[in-house]
């Protein structure tokens, strides 16, 4: 089934995509040892971390279809960040899709074993915002902690990558 998706959960699965990018592009060319060191208190290394971001996302569209895209590696073979950003490129796109097909009220059934978990979808597309910036955030604190300069992975930045989108004009006043 066809929707009209909410234009402004469409922007935040592709600033989701833009920031998950942006963060793989400048993760690829560190130093492997920077890639593999354990981040305190976060999920990982910057690699598992990417790891957990994408099969986590994967797995939010397994739950509103019964299954999700899967990666041409296996998760346990330390996939390179290389092979996780052409993943991250068909979760994504799968995502712009679900959100074509599935309104965000639509039911999402799930059970296990003594119990079942009924809720909207939108609690899904909320999940992939939330659970992504969490984990980009551990590993910008790490690596800002590293000394790596950081792009600016906020809203300001990716409206910064895409005025035309926000119809964001800056305009210098005379005598200012």
């Amino acid at each position: 089934m066809e929707t009209q998706p909410e234009a402004t959960v469409v922007e935040f699965v592709l600033y989701n995509r833009w920031a998950n990018r942006q963060l793989l592009a400048l993760c690829m060319a560190l130093d492997e040892g920077l890639l593999t060191a354990p981040i305190p208190g976060a999920y990982g290394s910057i690699r598992e971390t990417f790891k957990h971001v994408l099969r986590a996302e994967a797995g939010f569209l397994k739950r509103i279809h019964g299954s999700g895209p899967q990666p041409p590696f296996m998760w346990e073979e330390t996939p390179s960040l290389a092979q996780l950003a052409a993943f991250e490129d068909v979760v994504s796109e799968a995502f712009l899709d679900t959100l074509q097909r599935v309104p965000p009220t639509q039911n999402v059934h799930e059970e296990g074993n003594g119990w079942t978990f009924d809720y909207q979808a939108r609690l899904i597309f909320m999940s992939l915002m939330y659970h992504g910036i969490a984990h980009r955030t551990d590993i910008t604190t790490f690596l800002n902690s590293r000394g790596v300069a950081l792009p600016e992975l906020d809203v300001w930045g990716y409206q910064a990558a895409y005025p035309e989108r926000f119809q964001a004009m800056v305009v210098k006043l005379a005598g200012e």
